[in-house]
């Protein structure tokens, strides 16, 4: 059964009339079911019907759906839309009370108190728990954000509606702190053994001695989290996503072989250890800034070591800081990584030469890069006398079809990269040169110098014919 849905984005009261008067038909085949959603009726008709309703002879086509359909709708609606509906008939009232998508979001509490600077937070709390307590059945998705300045962290009430999710079998959990001080899980998040996707923002996570671990995530993504105690997502968590957490030395036993991990993101956090590494073979997409300043335990990194044991990696993004902690030379580029397709380098200082040697190292190792994406650190203050085309040598990158840079303030090494790129790239779709313009930086926002630069382009030599370049 297919179900169309057209139409452009609406108003929440312009879409709520068009499905109260949308008509649903149904044609029905040995093969299939197929479903259409019909326009809205004209403006005579829609008045018929509205008087068809209030006198009781109105037929009801939305709750004779099958309920499927009817969650699809209700996920799609808000919490006030859904409760707008029902109150059209008996059917959507139950329907309402077991609605499994419970969504508290940030349009949630701004219809609330869309005039207040400082909603009243017993009053948010009250509706959400009558909202919570009239409520029957499983609740599969559950998101919470907590507004800054709502005073919500100071209620006991979010304690009672996560115990309350532990016996509803809840899957998705969604918590989104905005206060300045960290929401502490209570216990009974623990007791969510159903969970299979997991995403918190300035929480602190403190599991029980005999908490055993999760067993049916898949996904987990924290944000500003603090881990106080060893904690396990269990075996058959595949996507992983830190940023900006401490206390991950606590997640120690999450790396051990055998683990269904195919997406590791570690970005900004506390220390870790390298021989974590040695346990995803299964990564293929892997995000790591290493702020070596903060991070006493990592010294030197070898890419043939840390990606030894990830054969399938595809995608990788690496930061500034973590291009200092490489292990530069020519050792990096005697095992190839000829899986990896994708590669993204954040705040590159193509004023330093370090950097650049670190960045060329990084491409010779893969030399079946199809997408390349670089966002530059801006400084015009760059050595430009660095000779970045002796460093990049005869090397040929035959798969590269899109480049993309961003942050460009118009030094001489940038420019000499991008020349080298185009010589030496005959697969090239597109490269994208993004500048960098600010009042701290006006190098680049001349009209003579724009042209300039233009024209310079026009004359590299390309080895792609249908190398498209794009100066924005």
């Amino acid at each position: 059964m297919f179900l169309l849905l057209t139409g452009s984005r609406q108003q929440p009261k312009q879409r709520l009339s068009n499905l109260l008067h949308a008509q649903v038909i149904f044609y029905h085949s040995s093969s299939q079911v197929k479903s259409s959603l019909l326009h809205p009726q004209p403006l005579k008709q829609r008045i018929m019907a509205r008087d068809a309703v209030s006198s009781g002879t109105a037929v009801d086509r939305i709750s004779n759906m099958p309920r499927n359909i009817i969650d699809l709708i209700l996920e799609r609606l808000s919490i006030h839309e859904a409760a707008i509906m029902g109150v059209l008939s008996k059917t959507w009232r139950d329907i309402w009370a077991t609605n499994p998508h419970l969504v508290f979001d940030g349009l949630f509490f701004a219809t609330l108190s869309p005039k207040k600077f400082h909603p009243d937070p017993s009053k948010n709390s009250r509706i959400i728990s009558n909202i919570l307590l009239a409520h029957s059945g499983p609740i599969l998705n559950f998101i919470l954000y907590i507004p800054r300045y709502s005073l919500l962290n100071r209620s006991l009430d979010k304690d009672l509606w996560i115990k309350n999710l532990s016996n509803k079998r809840v899957r998705n959990l969604k918590l989104i702190n905005l206060e300045d001080i960290r929401y502490k899980i209570p216990s009974s998040l623990f007791s969510c053994l159903d969970l299979t996707h997991l995403n918190l923002f300035s929480c602190i996570l403190n599991p029980p001695r005999r908490f055993g671990g999760f067993c049916n995530l898949i996904k987990v993504e924290l944000v500003h989290v603090k881990i106080t105690a060893d904690i396990s997502f269990g075996t058959q968590l595949e996507e992983l996503a830190l940023s900006n957490c401490t206390g991950i030395e606590h997640l120690r036993c999450q790396f051990k072989h055998g683990n269904n991990l195919t997406l590791l993101k570690i970005i900004d956090t506390g220390e870790f250890d390298l021989g974590w590494f040695e346990c995803v073979q299964k990564v293929t997409n892997l995000s790591l800034t290493i702020n070596v300043f903060a991070n006493s335990r990592i010294e030197i990194i070898n890419l043939d070591k840390l990606f030894g044991s990830m054969p399938r990696i595809n995608t990788l993004y690496l930061c500034g800081f973590s291009l200092e902690s490489l292990e530069p030379g020519a050792a990096v580029s005697e095992r190839p990584r000829t899986t990896l397709e994708n590669l993204y380098l954040d705040c590159v200082g193509f004023h330093d030469l370090d950097h650049m040697q670190y960045v060329l190292c990084l491409i010779k190792s893969f030399p079946n890069l199809r997408y390349l994406n670089i966002s530059l650190e801006p400084k015009v203050n760059s050595n430009d006398d660095m000779d970045l085309m002796a460093l990049w040598g005869d090397m040929i990158l035959n798969q590269l079809e899109s480049v993309e840079i961003q942050g460009i303030v118009g030094t001489r090494p940038e420019f000499q990269f991008v020349q080298v790129l185009l010589a030496s790239t005959p697969s090239l779709r597109l490269l994208k040169l993004n500048k960098y313009s600010t009042i701290d930086f006006p190098r680049i926002d001349d009209l003579k110098e724009e042209l300039r630069i233009a024209r310079a382009l026009l004359l590299f030599p390309r080895a792609s014919r249908s190398a498209q370049v794009i100066w924005a």
